[in-house]
């Protein structure tokens, strides 16, 4: 059964792209390796000078050559190599390219580090005048049950509609459904099945026979707050010299391994916690405050996510932590937590702590 929702938002694009479609520019397409962009030798996956381009050969061998491609590739590289240097070149590259030429970019990346290169591109790219879309694959094109050409051809699908401008990640689950994802929202793909998530529980949307659905629930955003007109609020950085240490807990961390120096300190330690919002305040290498005040002694703030809200009943490990000084992250994932803080603290935002928790392309989820 179709919803009424979904049936009013498919009317809303179809009226809004009717006069568009024959003044369909070209599609950008960003290439950068990854999965997508591999192929398999001797039962190794790496990437290839000329593996990238396969994947535009394949599509329009499929579809035919309805659509006009014009191709950059800052990058070729297997997406766990991406370093903060790398990142950058993609990232400069984004931000030069002149976006009102095109119908829409699609970016193509690995799988293991996109959920926080798209929440790079949404924090920066949410302002840009068409849709910016990212995907990778699950395989290398080509292999059975690779889904890399499907992401591709939905994307253009997506493009082509001129379904939401905005930045998005689309990804076909293991059901088959063509997920697409607010970029500031995705996280990383669960080890086992390799399916990702979205932070609020539910994606944005979905493509199905060539139109996108929007998904509605608590946390989700209409098209219209999407599309809104928005002004650019971060910049990419001239570098990432800056460092953010991310820190996860489980039992047993001891807190006495993390040293450095004045000469040899991150700019910012992004603590992530437990469901809760908690960590653990016991013993003497495990406890946390130990630790934050020797970070606070050497002028290292110290941020810890995520809080469902800092007001009201609390644990009292968490109520402690926010006692002694921590930087309340809210609602927020750890890979668009750590993507603010390193264009913040690499940028030109004079102050980090009051301006993080301010909502930049829906990366801290409203409830």
């Amino acid at each position: 059964m179709v919803r009424m929702a979904d049936m009013e938002q498919v009317l809303y694009r179809r009226i809004k792209g009717k006069d568009r479609k024959h003044k369909m520019k070209k599609i950008l397409v960003v290439l950068t390796g990854g999965t997508i962009g591999s192929k398999v030798e001797n039962s190794v996956i790496n990437v290839s000078e000329s593996s990238p381009y396969r994947l535009i050969s394949m599509y329009e061998e499929l579809y035919g050559k309805q659509e006009e491609f014009e191709v950059i590739q800052p990058l070729n590289i297997l997406s766990e190599n991406m370093t903060p240097e790398q990142l950058l070149v993609l990232l400069k590259a984004l931000n030069e390219i002149e976006y009102e030429k095109y119908s829409g970019v699609i970016i193509t990346h690995g799988s293991d580090t996109l959920s926080y290169t798209s929440a790079f591109a949404g924090l920066l790219l949410h302002h840009v005048p068409v849709p910016v879309v990212l995907i990778a694959s699950n395989y290398p094109l080509g292999q059975e049950g690779s889904n890399g050409l499907n992401n591709f051809a939905r994307a253009v699908e997506f493009v082509r509609e001129k379904a939401v401008t905005g930045v998005f990640t689309l990804y076909q689950d293991n059901a088959g459904i063509n997920q697409v994802y607010l970029a500031a929202r995705i996280t990383e793909a669960e080890p086992f099945n390799d399916q990702f998530r979205d932070f609020a529980g539910l994606s944005f949307g979905r493509m199905e026979k060539g139109s996108f659905i929007l998904n509605t629930g608590k946390g989700l955003p209409s098209i219209q707050e999407v599309e809104k007109e928005k002004q650019a609020v971060l910049a990419v950085p001239d570098s990432f010299q800056n460092k953010i240490m991310v820190i996860r807990p489980y039992p047993g961390m001891d807190y006495s391994v993390f040293q450095f120096n004045e000469k040899n300190k991150p700019a910012a330690v992004l603590h992530y916690l437990y469901h809760s919002a908690t960590a653990c305040l016991s013993g003497e290498e495990n406890n946390l405050l130990s630790f934050v005040e020797r970070c606070k002694s050497m002028g290292v703030d110290v941020y810890t996510a995520s809080y469902k809200r800092v007001e009201g009943n609390k644990y009292a490990t968490g109520d402690a932590l926010l006692k002694a000084g921590v930087i309340p992250l809210l609602n927020i994932s750890l890979e668009a937590a750590y993507a603010k803080l390193m264009l913040m603290y690499n940028g030109e935002a004079l102050d980090v702590p009051g301006k993080i928790n301010q909502n930049v392309y829906f990366e801290s989820v409203e409830i």
